[in-house]
């Protein structure tokens, strides 16, 4: 699980680094990566979210280093690590439906399973375990975006967590895939430019 891939965007420049969610791969044919790649080149790897936080984090962090002008987009536990490399690395993040606590939400996935893309997966309860340790970093310069009819994770939890400490961008409806990628980016096009 840690193929690369690259998508142009129409309009060169400032590159975004997408993080995927869990149980997913970076792909460039979904819909959501072919959106964002009409604003900015769009750049990601596929990271293996069974091993320790600190290793996915180091990562993501080196195809960050590639790309030090680099938005970063995260969906769900992407969302989380968009946030801390975000903060970590001084860059402009986009945080969508994220995952703000892993803690809790990836209990439900301790064990052998098989992942989104049909791959079978072993994930550990120490693995779970070493998120405790990890706040979802709220002092980054970004922007947590909610599907409000997000079925995964509780989006009014993540909005009043937020409230206050970060911009919030919120659509009614929804899902926790995400279904509002092309009104964000027409709506608010100004998110994708670095600060």
């Amino acid at each position: 699980m840690n193929g690369q891939s690259r998508t142009l965007g129409e309009n060169e420049g400032v590159s975004i680094l997408y993080c995927h969610g869990w149980g997913l791969h970076f792909d460039p044919s979904k819909n959501k990566i072919r959106a964002l790649s009409k604003m900015r080149p769009v750049d990601g790897i596929t990271v293996d979210y069974t091993l320790h936080p600190q290793v996915v984090f180091e990562r993501f962090a080196a195809e960050l280093k590639r790309h030090p002008e680099a938005i970063v987009v995260g969906t769900s536990l992407g969302g989380f690590y968009a946030a801390w490399l975000g903060a970590e690395f001084d860059r402009p993040f986009i945080a969508i439906n994220p995952a703000i606590a892993p803690s809790k939400t990836l209990q439900a996935y301790v064990g052998h399973g098989v992942n989104h893309v049909g791959e079978p997966f072993e994930l550990t309860q120490d693995c779970v375990t070493a998120y405790e340790a990890l706040s979802f970093r709220l002092d980054g310069q970004g922007t947590i975006v909610l599907d409000m009819g997000d079925e995964i994770l509780d989006a009014q939890a993540t909005l009043d967590f937020v409230r206050g400490r970060l911009p919030v961008v919120v659509f009614d409806g929804g899902s926790h895939r995400f279904d509002h990628m092309t009104e964000l980016i027409e709506d608010r096009p100004h998110l994708f430019h670095t600060y």
